[in-house]
């Protein structure tokens, strides 16, 4: 998926003033292309990793989406998330997110879809697929921090349900929405 493409609007803006450009009535989003592919994340009861993501400092919310390295279509279709994250202050707990590429057992090409909600109660964000084997790393929550007086993160928390140590294998794109 890319972020980019849906967030274009039309340049018919026929019902607003003259003096109105496209530009100051739809402005682009800012995107920001990010990876993380050396983020140890200890086992259960240990944890969560956490990754943070720079962000310009006026954002309120985002839209990311992230993949894993796990295929889980022909034409190789990565599993990952999409989700809406934003500021902590106001909305923190409200994170909804969809996330396809489930569980390994269904078959090598196997995948399903699944909407979380830390709204309700949902302990994590993703299914198990963010580490080199796709199997044991999630999405445990996401947030807008105000890290310091001029400064805001996409803050993510990871989790690993195996047994070992894991590193994290994690690519996509942030787009900031407001």
């Amino acid at each position: 998926m890319r972020l980019i493409d849906p967030l274009e609007h039309a340049l018919d803006h026929a019902a607003y003033a003259a003096s109105l450009t496209v530009d100051q009535h739809h402005l682009k989003p800012s995107n920001i292309q990010v990876s993380n592919t050396s983020l140890v994340v200890s086992p259960l009861p240990g944890g969560p990793g956490q990754w943070d993501i720079a962000l310009p400092f006026d954002a309120q919310a985002v839209l990311f989406n992230l993949r894993s390295r796990r295929v889980v279509a022909d034409g190789s279709g990565m599993a990952g998330v999409t989700g809406v994250a934003k500021r902590a202050s106001a909305y923190s707990g409200k994170t909804t997110t969809a996330s396809l590429g489930g569980h390994s057992a269904l078959s090598s090409y196997g995948s399903y879809n699944c909407i979380y909600s830390k709204a309700a109660s949902s302990l994590h964000l993703s299914h198990k697929v963010f580490d080199s084997a796709g199997d044991f790393i999630v999405l445990t929550d996401a947030w807008i921090e105000t890290t310091s007086p001029t400064t805001r993160v996409l803050r993510t928390w990871w989790t690993n349900f195996g047994s070992t140590n894991k590193t994290l294998n994690c690519w996509g794109q942030i787009a900031v929405l407001g």
